[in-house]
């Protein structure tokens, strides 16, 4: 098994670079770039007195560079998914267990003959979480989020079992269909005498701005948050959990079938001479998460000092630094958002930075006369919803589904809002009020279902909100469907 391993791994590397050299030439950034240098991998090896070459975790690898690879990709993610950081390619054995948490899993290839249901079903829901940026945020581009897996037969059944399983789910839940044809593509095109047209360019020329922001905390409402939720939860005892198998071999060794018996878990005390220092693992716990942040260590310190769970931390030390830590991420990011406050800068997105075509899929292309592309690419139910209601709508003049790159800097990451609108300012009875235009920036969501959005899209909501409404003066405001305008 191992030799078959370090074989099929060596002609991974082979084909690899070949394939990589090939394709090099053709991108400018990419030209004179090594193939070893854009790669790393998760395993280790060492040698057996009897010279058989044996494959392990790259956490206990022997070499300097076995370490320094584990440590960029389990423990470094922030300058791994850097620009700066040229290692993009990465081969493991192992990434898809239990406790290895990678984002941007997007090639899956199965060398092994998994029999357990639930150990596939764990390796594939690795791959099937959103993508993740430079600054730590799901990325929600249907471009961007595809996993390939390379199977061998026992498993492509299962993928496409699964596959059918997720359709079923979430078919109907908002989420676009699947194309009827995959390979099937086209683009929403630049319609650039709606581009030129005034009313567009007056829409562009009160949202371009950039902004800048800062943000007030206040210390003791912060550590009081704190501390209420963790008195109002409970710090587990540590526990050692033992677990039972059985495995059962076929006529080769690569039949191989486990099955689990049973587990039982016992709570501990832990005897120590020492106590590690609880303000340390807090701050390492949180300058070591995604994304970093720092508090002072008399924050910190205070946090333990006024909560009624010491004698669980003193028991349990690591678990109430992590629930601690959970806790101190989630107030401080509410506070910094209701603390922002944005000014505009000198400086702005270029209407020229609009692309002249869209790729998408065509199923998910609706048409659009009234957009500045001839098509909208939509994500959702509700944005194909919402696309149809404008069209429908007289009172709208031109609208454009903002481009991925049109953000809004945030405490919590980049915000990328969904809809410029110029529309005619009528009331009901299709009679001009104030205004002759309104110019309008939506979002659209199910305000009916805050449940089913996550904390820090409510939050750069929040901060959009203070970006157009406060900075730049322009309308801003959630909504579901077109009905709900202006």
């Amino acid at each position: 098994m191992r030799r078959q391993f370090l074989w099929l791994f060596w002609l991974l590397c082979l084909t690899f670079n070949k394939i990589f050299n090939e394709l090099k030439t053709k991108f400018a950034d990419w030209k004179e770039v090594a193939a070893d240098k854009v790669q790393a991998a998760y395993f280790a090896s060492r040698k057996t007195k009897a010279g058989e070459v044996i494959f392990e975790d790259s956490k206990s690898g022997e070499t300097e560079k076995d370490r320094e690879a584990y440590d960029l990709i389990m423990r470094d993610k922030e300058r791994l998914l850097s620009f700066d950081e040229p290692t993009c390619f990465i081969f493991s054995h192992s990434a898809l267990r239990e406790g290895w948490d990678n984002p941007n899993v997007f090639q899956i290839c199965t060398m092994n003959q998994t029999v357990s249901e639930m150990k596939k079903r764990q390796e594939i829901g690795r791959g099937i979480r959103l993508a993740v940026n430079q600054s730590g945020d799901r990325v929600r581009d249907e471009k961007v989020n595809v996993l390939t897996v390379v199977a061998n037969e026992n498993y492509e059944a299962y993928v496409a079992r699964y596959q059918g399983e997720l359709e079923e789910a979430y078919g109907t839940s908002g989420l676009p269909p699947k194309p009827a044809n995959a390979r099937k593509r086209s683009a929403a095109k630049l319609q650039k005498a709606v581009a030129l047209k005034p009313e567009f360019k007056q829409l562009w020329e009160r949202i371009k701005h950039k902004t800048r922001y800062s943000v007030e905390i206040d210390s003791e409402i912060l550590i009081a948050d704190v501390v209420a939720k963790l008195d109002s939860v409970t710090i587990a005892p540590p526990k050692l959990t033992v677990k039972k198998g059985r495995v059962v071999a076929g006529e080769t060794e690569d039949k191989l079938s486990a099955v689990l018996a049973g587990k039982t878990e016992k709570a501990f005390t832990v005897k120590r001479d020492g106590l590690p220092n609880l303000v340390e693992v807090m701050a390492s716990l949180m300058e070591n998460t995604t994304p970093p942040v720092r508090l002072t260590r008399q924050t910190l310190l205070e946090i333990f000092k006024r909560t009624k769970n010491q004698k669980a931390a003193l028991a349990n030390p690591h678990e109430f630094a992590t629930v601690a830590v959970r806790f101190i991420k989630f107030v401080l990011a509410d506070q910094l958002v209701k603390g922002v406050r944005y000014e505009k800068i000198n400086e702005w997105y270029e209407m020229t930075q609009l692309e002249d075509e869209i790729p998408s899929w065509q199923d998910y292309l609706i048409a659009s006369p009234t957009s500045v592309y001839d098509h909208i690419a939509f994500q959702s139910e509700i944005e194909r919803s919402f696309v149809e209601g404008l069209e429908n709508d007289k009172r709208v003049k031109v609208y454009l589904k903002l481009p991925a790159w049109f953000t809004v800097p945030t405490p919590v990451g980049e915000y990328n809002p969904d809809w410029a609108i110029v529309m005619d300012n009528l009331d009901a009875h299709g009679k001009r009020q104030g205004k002759d235009l309104l110019y309008l920036v939506r979002e659209t969501k199910d305000v009916s279902r805050p449940e089913s959005m996550r904390p820090n899209e409510t939050r750069k909501i929040d901060c959009g909100k203070a970006h157009f409404e406060k900075a730049l003066g322009v309308s801003y405001r959630v909504v579901k469907s077109a009905a709900e305008l202006p």
